[in-house]
């Protein structure tokens, strides 16, 4: 092993240790939310059902097959959020080691301290959710395609061409196999190429280049069609344009301060008697920091074309996902993780040239990385704010008292309580892999008259004003019914059980 090979690899550990160490700090204190509700729930499904489970939501299965090989268990969210977060940490680790490489000892130390004290990406490392995965491909598509993009003007026999394009090959396919991000980032750094007369010039490069996007091309299509184009076009109208940042000054600024911070850090300086004024100076501060260094990370690229790669990702993949937002909104801050990671890349590499050329670049460095690393462990152990709501615990108790076979659950659209109701009915099903999920639709007569035909066990959770005009307009009586305050779970079937008191 070379000198800089070795010392790449020191770099690639250090930012590894320092990253699993935030990641895993704090990832037990909190309870599973949604989200994650739905990936235990996949992984505790047999094979077929899991992948039929995610498919059928539009998701690939990957991430939650990985889950299940590894052995997960779906009640142990300490273990799936641990295993999100070594994946993590794992793709800032070979990006340390990559800009170790192709930039200098600096850069690779400088992005490992970014990265791992992110706020936003020790967030999602901390979920039992595929972003710590989608990471580790990011990490390891983009020093593929640092690589790649190395060899510009060094004619056809550039060294190292044939690994690089195996790390550009496997990463980014695997990343296009894990979400729709994986996908979007792939398009923009295999295009932008083709577009650039710097690129275009070389034939050399675009002969490699052409050679290397084939096979993940192939894949991103495929991914795309089978799970990411279904799922986005049934959202397209509905959720993501009703309740996502709109695009707009208001909407972006909102977005950047939740990639630079997130809420827990607000908060913690809201303990310490700072006024907002001086936080938002603190935040936009540490921002036009930020964005100088990654500026001169990029003008860098002139010299070293390694850094065109996580250039091209950061700004292609940014206004797709904005041109994308001027038909329906996208503007969610864990969507831009990797052009996130990219940007930090590009930010450490400023870094490294200003406190190479000017000593006083230090009293700007320091203090940035040192907020960096205060936010992201604020952020890594922040506790359940506020802690989860378990009132309607008794209601799922005599939900379950029926076979699970046989259950229709309807229920009053009122105070999000489908959300409620999953967080508890859905744990209920991990010990019976064999079960889908459990099947839940907001009220109507139609529904319930139907189940009845099909001698199904009904509950359905709703307001007493609501039961009421459900019996008043010709639905059948309940077999009994459960009182909770303003609220009634009524039961039509023939089990006692459901009727106890």
């Amino acid at each position: 092993m070379s000198p800089q090979s070795r010392t790449a690899l020191l770099v690639a550990l250090a930012t590894f240790a320092l990253a699993l160490a935030l990641r895993l700090t704090g990832i037990g204190g909190r309870e599973p939310w949604l989200d994650e509700v739905y990936s235990q729930f996949a992984i505790s499904r047999e094979w077929y059902g899991l992948v039929a489970d995610r498919i059928g939501r539009g998701h690939s299965p990957l991430y939650y097959a990985l889950m299940k090989a590894f052995g997960i268990e779906g009640e142990n969210i300490f273990a799936m959020r641990a295993a999100s977060a070594a994946f993590d940490a794992g793709g800032a680790a070979i990006l340390a080691g990559a800009l170790t490489k192709y930039v200098n000892l600096r850069a690779g130390l400088f992005f490992g301290i970014l990265y791992a004290g992110s706020p936003l990406a020790i967030d999602w490392a901390q979920n039992a959710r595929p972003y710590g995965l989608l990471m580790l491909f990011t990490g390891i598509a983009v020093t593929g395609a640092m690589g790649l993009m190395a060899t510009l003007g060094r004619g056809a026999d550039a060294p190292g061409v044939r690994r690089s394009m195996r790390l550009f090959g496997y990463g980014f396919s695997l990343a296009s196999l894990t979400m729709t991000a994986g996908i979007f980032a792939f398009a923009v750094t295999a295009l932008l190429p083709f577009a650039l007369p710097r690129f275009r010039a070389d034939r050399a490069f675009m002969a490699r280049w052409k050679r290397a996007v084939k096979v993940p091309a192939i894949v991103a299509f495929l991914g795309y069609w089978a799970f990411s184009g279904p799922h986005i076009a049934r959202q397209v109208e509905g959720y993501w344009a009703d309740k996502y940042n709109t695009l707009g000054i208001e909407g972006l600024s909102r977005l950047w301060q939740q990639v630079m911070i997130g809420d827990v850090v607000s908060v913690t300086f809201a303990q310490t008697g700072l006024s907002q004024g001086v936080l938002s100076w603190l935040i936009w501060t540490v921002s036009l920091a930020l964005f100088a260094f990654a500026l001169r990370g990029a003008l860098a690229s002139r010299a070293r074309p390694a850094l065109l790669a996580p250039l091209l990702l950061t700004v292609g993949y940014v206004l797709l996902l904005i041109a994308v937002s001027s038909w329906t909104s996208v503007l969610v801050s864990r969507y831009f993780l990797p052009a996130w990671i990219c940007f930090l890349a590009l930010a450490a590499s400023g870094m490294a040239t200003f406190s190479t050329r000017w000593p006083w670049g230090w009293t700007v460095i320091l203090p940035v990385l040192g907020i960096m690393i205060a936010s992201g462990f604020n952020q890594a152990s922040m506790p359940d704010t506020p802690p989860r709501d378990r009132s309607l615990r008794p209601v799922a108790e005599i939900i379950a008292r029926v076979p699970p076979e046989k259950l229709r659950l309807l229920y009053d659209k009122l105070n999000d309580n489908r959300t409620t109701l999953i967080l508890e009915l859905y744990p209920m099903r991990y010990s019976r892999p064999e079960l889908g999920r459990p099947d839940m639709n907001s009220f109507t007569r139609q529904r319930l008259e139907d189940a009845l035909e099909q001698n199904r066990d009904v509950f359905s959770y709703m307001t007493d004003t609501g039961l009421a005009d459900a019996l008043a307009s010709g639905v059948a009586e309940p077999a009994c019914q459960h009182d909770f305050g303003d609220w009634v779970l009524a039961y039509w079937g023939t089990n006692p059980a459901a009727c106890a008191p």
